[in-house]
This record gives structure tokens, sequence and C-alpha cells, in this order.
């Protein structure tokens, strides 16, 4: 009968080892596995992927027609938890772009500077630059070229900056955060140009799940001809200035 008993026992123990559910120190899928992170957009200068996005989580302005400075028409901005996206447009003919006669001196030749400037944490309550956005919030500014030898289309690899002026004030007051390798990549067409902001290496904080931002791209003597977000001007009426918020985005979980 003892034998009985113990051959009974060791039956129960191998029946339990074998139903023991997979846990942390064994192998195949746990719980909180996820699949492989698929960035919905490839930056490479073609954009049939921004048409594929769900419109409604898409951030969009257009150019208002009678805004002051128009050479940008549309701008797009997609983030998830990995990147923030920006698509945009401009007009050819008031960006020309040419090598400079003299390279030391950057006035002699057109580069298309464009800037991102970044509300990053969301609040009203910090950054500045109140020059061409109502809310004047701007913690970080991303400085860069399109075409850094004023001829060829190239990746967008911006010198960063964060504001140092007062909160909300109108002034061009930063502290340079240097050239944060890797967080920009960028590529396009003539007229057409697209981007990626990695998330992780944004300097400053953490970036906000809602934050906004606005883009302006200048001439060769460093000045604004486009900015979006904009607004209408009408000369006829006081305080008509076109100044408007900058575009809030909402990140995509």
């Amino acid at each position: 009968m003892k034998k009985i008993f113990v051959l009974m026992a060791i039956a129960a123990t191998m029946l339990a080892v074998s139903c023991k559910k997979s846990g942390p120190d064994t192998p195949g899928p746990k719980p909180d596995d996820k699949p492989d992170y698929t960035a919905p957009i490839k930056i490479d200068g073609t954009f049939d992927d921004w048409a594929k996005l769900d419109a409604t989580k898409v951030a969009t302005a257009t150019c208002d027609p009678d805004a002051t400075k128009t050479a940008l028409k549309v701008m797009k901005v997609y983030a998830d938890d990995v990147f923030v996206f920006i698509y945009f447009e401009w007009d050819k003919e008031e960006v020309p772009h040419y090598a400079p006669t003299n390279p030391a001196d950057e006035d002699t030749g057109a580069y298309a500077p464009f800037h991102i400037y970044m509300n990053g944490d969301g609040s009203t309550a910090t950054g500045g630059f109140a020059g061409q956005w109502s809310d004047a919030a701007t913690d970080v500014l991303f400085e860069g070229k399109l075409y850094p030898d004023g001829v060829t289309l190239a990746s967008y690899e911006p010198s960063l900056f964060s504001w140092a002026g007062e909160v909300n004030a109108d002034d061009w007051a930063w502290t340079s955060l240097g050239d944060i390798s890797g967080i920009c990549a960028g590529a396009g067409v003539e007229g057409k140009y697209e981007i990626s902001i990695i998330r992780e290496l944004y300097p400053i904080g953490k970036l906000a799940s809602t934050f906004s931002l606005g883009i302006d791209i200048q001439d060769a003597g460093w000045n604004s001809v486009g900015i979006l977000p904009n607004g209408h001007v009408d000369e006829e009426v006081a305080g008509s200035t076109g100044i408007v918020p900058s575009l809030t985005v909402v990140t995509n979980k």
C-alpha cells in the first residue's frame, strides 16, 4: 500500500510541473511582449506613405492666401511614441537656392534656411519668440539648411537652441545646444520635403503627448519668406497681423 501512495505522489508532482505557466524565466512569449516597431513614414523623399495615415490623426496647416509670407504652402505633422514626422511644401519661385560666390560669406548664396520652432512641453508658460506665433512658447529651435551647399537638396541636420529670453518675449534669444547627432533625418524633391525627429533625443525634458510647433523657410539674408501656421491679413482692419497660434499636435498612441 505504501508503494502505491509513493507512485501517486510522484505522478501528482509530474502533473504539476507539466502544467506550470510560462513565467519570466521560461521560454515563450511574455504578456507584455509587443510586435516590432515599424515606422509609418519612411524618410526617402517619396510621400505615398503620408496618404496611408489616418487623416484625423495628422495635424495640418495650409497657407492663407492673404498672409504676408506665403512661400510655405502646406505642413503636415504626425507623431507617435517614437517619432515626430513633418511634411511641407514650398513655392520654388519664392525660395531660390544657389551656390555662394564666396563660401565663407553665407549672404552671397541661398541655402533655404529652414527652422522648426517647437513648444515641446505644450505650455504657454514657458518659452518665447512672439514674432511669428501668438502663443510665443517656443522651447527648442531647430535651425538647418535644405540645400547645405546651395545646390543639392540634402538631409536635414540642424543645430539646436533652447529659449534664453523672457517668457513669451518677442526676441531672438537662444542658447546653443549644439548638434545632436541623429535627432533628425530629411529627404525630398524640389518644393516638397519630409523630416523625422526622434522623440527620445529631444534635448529638454520629455516631449509632451500634446505639443505644438511652427516652421519657417528663409531667403539668402535669413529673412522669413514663408511661415506656417499663418493667418489672414487685412490692411484695413486694425490688429489684423496674420499671427496665429502654432500648430497643436496630439501623439498617436
